[in-house]
């Protein structure tokens, strides 16, 4: 594939969806990989000041990386979800890809790319806020729920505080939120399909 096609970016991203594209990267470098990357970003995100990643998929990444004459911060994150990266830019505007197997045969890849730059929704008609705290990521993201359930609000304010213990260390705090954000937003479609797939009460469980 072409240089340009590892790289597959929605035209805006909708409210119901918290991913914006998909990359294919050559090899499981990251530092090795990000100057490109972030070169094809920088329309939208100008200048990238921090990479968060999911650990899975990548060689030993250091916390710092020298990308075209400016200081990156790389930080590792755990999740159940499939392998993404975050951009981040200066101005907190962010972006999130999904990351295709760097060993996937072309039509995979391609396929891939494809389908995440796909959007059925209509456009939004303003950018949405970036959240600045840890109380602010779990309010909005149980509005964008819309359960008004007290209970469900408490138990998302502490995933997004069992996320953020994973960042303490980190040397830049600002941005950590919307990690965060990215991490409790997966977990809370995971219970949600969990949920979907669990029988009625009463029905027995498959084998």
């Amino acid at each position: 594939m072409e240089r340009e096609s590892r790289l597959q970016l929605k035209p805006y991203r909708a409210a119901s969806e918290h991913v914006d594209g998909a990359w294919w990267p050559r090899s499981q470098h990251l530092v090795d990989e990000l100057p490109e990357l972030v070169a094809s970003v920088s329309e939208r995100l100008g200048q990238v000041v921090m990479v968060g990643y999911r650990r899975n998929g990548w060689s030993e990444t250091p916390q710092l990386a020298e990308i075209a004459g400016h200081s990156i911060e790389l930080l590792g994150f755990t999740s159940d979800e499939p392998a993404s990266v975050i951009l981040i830019g200066q101005n907190g505007q962010h972006l999130t890809l999904r990351v295709v197997r760097p060993d996937s045969s072309a039509a995979a890849a391609r396929q891939a790319l494809q389908e995440a730059g796909a959007t059925n929704d209509a456009a939004p008609a303003s950018n949405s806020t970036v959240a600045r705290s840890l109380g602010e990521v779990a309010e909005k993201l149980a509005r964008q729920e819309g359960l008004g359930d007290e209970q469900r609000t408490a138990q998302i304010r502490r995933w997004c505080e069992e996320a953020a213990q994973q960042f303490v260390t980190a040397p830049v705090q600002s941005f950590v939120p919307i990690l965060v954000e990215h991490i409790v937003h997966n977990r809370m479609i995971e219970t949600r399909q969990r949920s979907r797939r669990r029988p009625p009460k009463g029905e027995p469980l498959t084998a």
